[in-house]
């Protein structure tokens, strides 16, 4: 998937995942070593902002990374790393995902890149097209999409 298809979906999990009291497994990489109170403001930040769109939140993440420094700036950076290195790998198994797509999941996809891509949309916005467009696809179709994910 291309850089926004990528980060959109991790703001939509950090979204509804960040919802949730922070507990073992549902913390971010970038944040198991954070202190209580680092998780809390993260939570915060992420709750109130869901309004924003992508490139707003994504600013203020990494500006509230930055006010953080230590472990969490430097954990902050790794995850970086990290998902730019996937990016490469994510997108040769979308491609070869859709290679095998019916024509309907494929234009499911198509349409689903094409919300994840939309600038215009807030990150909550964005979440709630892609749960409603998902909802109304036929029952096959999701469940060809969700098999291609789980690969």
């Amino acid at each position: 998937m291309c850089r926004l298809a990528v980060l959109a979906l991790l703001a939509v999990a950090a979204v509804s995942v960040y919802g949730q009291p922070a507990g073992g497994q549902d913390i971010p990489p970038f944040l198991r070593n954070a202190t209580p109170a680092q998780l809390q403001s993260f939570q915060q930040l992420i709750q109130a902002n869901g309004h924003l769109t992508e490139t707003a939140l994504d600013a203020k993440v990494q500006a509230w990374v930055s006010q953080q420094g230590g472990k969490v700036a430097a954990d902050w950076a790794d995850f970086q790393k990290f998902i730019k290195g996937q990016q490469g790998q994510a997108e040769a198994a979308h491609q070869a995902a859709i290679a095998n797509f019916s024509p309907a999941a494929k234009k499911a996809d198509t349409d689903l890149t094409a919300i994840s891509n939309d600038s215009s949309l807030s990150v909550q916005a964005k979440g709630q097209k892609i749960q409603a467009y998902l909802n109304a696809l036929p029952a096959n179709v999701k469940a060809e999409l969700e098999k291609a994910q789980g690969q």
